[in-house]
């Protein structure tokens, strides 16, 4: 089983952000949170699954769960652990904005056994940065240093206990994790791909990179489900960002470049050296049971999908924005979509969708056929949803 934990704090909201967080936040705010989800934690009853179950990973997300201080990281632990057994090579990831990759933070995460860190960089742009109310450049460069100072005391010859005192499998944070976004304002082409380059001739301790595009998140055909789902972007940024084929070209261009690297392309936007492969998502999109707290937070238990409340106040009343029992048709659909996203479509499964459409894909390089199964080309990128409402 996963657990996932959602943060939804931020020391900054970004302009594109359609997710449940806010910002211009107070300790006391964050301390009546934390205290209500171990609460819900150590409430967890044997409805949601065996709880004896090993937990083998648990995923902090959404937004800054760095801004969590270190009393706070410790009661979530406390409730963890006195509800759930640990698996001995569990894998604990923990999403950090970059300004809050100091030295005294790392210690604090590695004596909580996480061992795996994503930090959102999106680009070295200052422009884009300052547009998208984010980080300046030079917070970027501070992180980097301060992890590779961290890196360079990390002694990896002599073990080290984790919050428990048993042995790490991993014993410091040695997998870390970085996200790029193309397609925002003011960014050109190829900048993506050298500020990767960049990073990758400099820091070596680099394990994993997650690529995304800038989606337009609002259509008039979209199903709202919360007030999050109308978000749209300024004006200005129809005129700042590439164009379609452009962005077809930049990710095509990474990607080669990545796998050149020796990075495993494991899923649409994500890249990672041998054994980094994030084990959360993994499983996720495999159909492995992941039990979700705190707000906004999605599910998966006993073949029940289900979505948190997206505000405090329904949040603590124990509303959830759906809850659905999924049946054997839901499973294999969404088996359809992980599997494209993932790796590839094997024999059984494509062979009970819509030939037609899969065939006309196929002649038009959208998809391509592999032995007994189908997978995705480059193409793909900005009409996956497209094929797969039309194949499915």
């Amino acid at each position: 089983m996963q657990i996932y934990i959602h943060i939804p704090f931020c020391d900054l909201k970004c302009k594109y952000c359609r997710f449940a967080s806010v910002w211009k936040i107070q300790n006391l705010h964050i301390n009546k949170y934390v205290s209500f989800l171990c609460e819900e934690i150590l409430s967890t009853n044997s409805s949601l699954g065996e709880l004896d179950k090993k937990i083998t990973t648990i995923y902090f997300w959404w937004w800054t769960p760095s801004v969590l201080s270190e009393q706070n990281l410790k009661d979530i632990f406390d409730a963890l652990k006195s509800r759930f057994i640990f698996s001995e090579d569990i894998e604990i990831s923990l999403e950090s904005t970059p300004n809050n990759i100091t030295l005294e933070n790392l210690k604090i995460w590695e004596n909580f056994w996480i061992n795996r860190l994503s930090i959102g960089i999106q680009t070295f742009n200052q422009k884009s940065l300052e547009e998208i109310w984010r980080w300046k450049k030079g917070d970027l460069e501070m992180c980097f240093e301060n992890l590779k100072k961290y890196l360079g005391q990390t002694d990896k010859s002599t073990p080290t206990e984790n919050s428990r005192g048993k042995p790490c499998v991993y014993p410091k944070i040695n997998n870390i994790s970085l996200d790029f976004i193309i397609w925002l304002p003011y960014v050109k082409k190829w900048e993506i791909l050298d500020n990767i380059k960049y990073v990758l001739d400099n820091y070596d301790f680099v394990k994993h990179i997650s690529v995304y595009m800038l989606e337009e998140y609002y259509n008039p055909d979209k199903i709202i489900e919360t007030k999050y789902d109308n978000i749209t972007y300024p004006e200005s940024w129809n005129k700042l960002w590439l164009k379609d084929e452009e962005y077809l070209e930049e990710y095509s261009n990474i990607k080669k470049y990545l796998i050149e690297k020796w990075f495993t392309n494991y899923e649409i936007s994500n890249f990672a050296k041998s054994w980094f492969k994030c084990k959360h998502n993994k499983w996720y999109w495999e159909h492995k049971e992941v039990l979700a707290f705190w707000m906004w937070a999605w599910g998966f238990i006993n073949g029940i999908r289900y979505l948190n409340a997206d505000n405090f106040k329904d949040y603590y009343a124990g509303k959830k924005i759906f809850e659905e029992k999924l049946d054997k048709n839901d499973l294999f659909l969404e088996k359809v979509m992980f599997g494209l996203r993932t790796k590839w479509l094997k024999k059984e499964i494509y062979e009970k969708l819509n030939q037609e459409k899969i065939n006309y894909f196929i002649e038009n390089w959208y998809l391509k056929k592999e032995s007994e199964k189908i997978v995705l080309t480059d193409s793909w990128v900005l009409v996956l949803d497209f094929i797969l409402k039309e194949i499915i």
